[in-house]
């Protein structure tokens, strides 16, 4: 989601998304650490100060996308993470994808190929 508010590669792709669910065409379920990891990034790669961030903040409340808490996907993120050898951050949206049966969006290339 970070594409959606900083230039990227795969920001028109992640752009086309959030206009899909915009239109009800749709529906983003994310574990509950989204917003974190949102805020995070920009403030960190793209050096968003205070204002800005609750700014964001905002808009990504106004989003109103379904967060999953924890214990919802505990075991799975447990259990991606130590099978590939790859975050609890990135095996918990994996985890989300598999618990809910749908499909995952990323455009993490080296999580990809694992």
């Amino acid at each position: 989601m970070i594409k959606w508010f900083a230039k990227e590669n795969y920001s028109e792709q992640a752009l086309l998304l959030k206009e899909a669910y915009v239109k009800g065409i749709e529906d983003l379920h994310a574990p509950c650490i989204l917003p974190f990891e949102v805020l995070n990034g920009l403030k960190y790669t793209y050096s968003l100060g205070e204002n800005e961030l609750k700014e964001v903040s905002k808009i990504l409340s106004d989003f109103q996308i379904t967060l999953h808490p924890f214990d919802e996907i505990s075991d799975e993120v447990s259990y991606l993470s130590s099978k590939y050898g790859i975050t609890i951050y990135d095996a918990s949206y994996i985890a989300l994808g598999k618990v809910l049966n749908d499909k995952v969006y990323t455009a993490d290339e080296k999580l990809l190929r694992k």
